[in-house]
């Protein structure tokens, strides 16, 4: 049996993360009722976990679906990385994203790519402060279901416990659902229990979890 090319190989495989990616689209629609504006947080229980890759992946695959207003938010300004999956500079500071109508700090997508709301150019000076707090996440989320039709929203980890970032679990409480990435072989089953129980006690609605670096893309 002849071994299929390296650049084969890696065509396939991204055309079946792609393939899996709107598969998860379709899922979260289905868990939100078809809700419209449908915001969907992503967390894990523990960093590094593939978050920032899960929301880009969706929210670009929800564009490619037809769905015309996609946002995607970075709303882990301790260890923002959304940015670097779109190839874009940070743009706006802390104070601009935090006073300014939200449709004045978008980065716009261009053709098949959703909006993004990247972290703050001085996202290292401001963790821990008001301007990193529940009532700017409030103000962002808020202004954004006015704007779009499904919003994906990046944070950080629930462990370990860090109030110096925007925490996924006050997060939780202000979105339609929340996905949590679990990185296979790799957080260990009772951390991921943990993190689970700790989102589920704040009141917010789990709508999935997805199985990252395993045979399959994931499970929502």
């Amino acid at each position: 049996m002849h071994e299929r090319p390296p650049s084969e190989r890696l065509q396939r495989q991204a055309l079946a993360q792609i393939a899996e990616s709107k598969r998860m689209v379709l899922a979260v629609r289905h868990a939100l009722a078809q809700r419209q504006p449908a915001t969907v947080l992503i967390t894990s229980a523990a960093p590094h976990e593939g978050k920032s890759l899960l929301g880009a992946s969706l929210a670009s695959a929800a564009v490619s679906m037809g769905e015309e207003r996609i946002l995607v938010m970075d709303l882990n300004w301790y260890r923002p990385a959304l940015h670097q999956f779109f190839g874009r500079d940070l743009l706006h500071t802390s104070d601009e994203i935090a006073t300014r109508p939200l449709a004045d700090v978008i980065d716009s997508g261009g053709e098949g790519e959703p909006d993004r709301l990247l972290a703050p150019t001085d996202h290292d000076q401001v963790a821990g402060s008001a301007l990193n707090g529940p009532a700017v996440a409030r103000r962002l989320i808020t202004s954004a279901r006015e704007l779009y039709d499904t919003i994906f929203i990046d944070t950080a980890s629930v462990f370990p416990t860090n109030r110096m970032m925007m925490d996924p679990v006050m997060l939780a409480s202000m979105v339609d659902g929340v996905m949590m990435v679990i990185q296979s072989r790799s957080t260990a089953r009772q951390q991921a229990k943990r993190a689970y129980k700790t989102i589920e006690l704040s009141g917010a609605n789990i709508i999935g979890a997805v199985l990252n670096h395993s045979e399959s893309l994931g499970r929502a």
